[in-house]
């Protein structure tokens, strides 16, 4: 191709061109990943917590950035396998899922890692703590 007959617009529409099919390839790549690790995190086997993170934190990072968009608006983490916990449980410590070992995949971030006895132990010091300041507080508007 001689670049001595082609004008600053006709460089410019062929570099936007070449942009945009590099553009189409990069999404289509991190389409197909996307694809690949929904699979992962929706057939997983509950052997490994480590693992299910991993996935989880790839497919955040392919989200934000190729589409920005969060994980929790594109898939849904209540239909990854796991133990069964109390939704209480679950909902206050944002739980993602368990393994068969017990290990526990939670928080905000969906990146920390602990056994679920140690979350629902950590749960339950807080409810009875909360239950005895509720049972202080009555106890104080009953004198008054």
């Amino acid at each position: 191709m001689q670049y001595e007959n082609i004008d600053s617009a006709e460089m410019a529409e062929m570099a936007l061109s070449q942009a945009v099919d590099e553009h189409i390839e990069k999404s289509q790549e991190a389409i197909d990943r996307l694809s690949e690790l929904e699979k992962l995190i929706l057939q997983w086997n509950q052997e490994d917590i480590k693992a299910l993170r991993a996935y989880i934190q790839e497919m955040r990072t392919l989200l934000v950035k190729n589409f920005q968009v969060k994980i929790e608006n594109f898939i849904n983490m209540r239909a990854i396998p796991g133990m069964r916990i109390p939704e209480e449980i679950k909902q206050m410590y944002k739980i993602i899922s368990v393994d068969k070992r017990g290990l526990a995949l939670y928080g905000a971030e969906m990146d920390k890692i602990a056994h679920i006895t140690k979350i629902t132990e950590h749960f339950k010091k807080k409810k009875e703590a909360a239950q005895a300041a509720a049972e202080a507080k009555a106890k104080e508007k009953a004198k008054k």
